[in-house]
């Protein structure tokens, strides 16, 4: 079911990148903590956001979460600024070990985030 919510932002983040940039951007950033607010409250009703987004273990739908949080970091970097919980559930993914070492790397670096070049 979360990875469902994921997959619903995900589905408007593609719309925009792949047909709305130029036109859209600025709309689509205003819409987003509409997106990402119920993200923020599954973390509170989690152990106060400690956690992971539906446990005490990490998930596909933490990753999943994960790596879409990741790309609108790169769009909007101020995108987390009203959202301390997923703030800091970015920050705590980020620094598991292999993580962290993935995206330390230069192949992660180098490799666009979407295949028509924009972010």
């Amino acid at each position: 079911m979360v990875n469902d919510g994921v997959d619903d932002c995900r589905t408007k983040y593609f719309k925009f990148i792949y047909s709305d940039y130029d036109i859209g951007k600025q709309q689509y950033i205003k819409d987003l903590p509409g997106c990402l607010s119920p993200f923020e409250k599954l973390l509170q009703k989690n152990r106060n956001g400690s956690s992971f987004i539906v446990g005490d273990k990490i998930s596909f739908a933490d990753y999943n979460l994960f790596q879409l949080l990741q790309v609108h970091l790169v769009l909007t970097p101020d995108c987390l600024k009203d959202f301390p919980l997923l703030k800091a559930y970015v920050s705590r993914i980020a620094s598991r070990p292999r993580i962290k070492a993935y995206l330390d790397s230069d192949e992660y670096k180098s490799r666009p985030i979407n295949a028509n070049g924009k972010q």
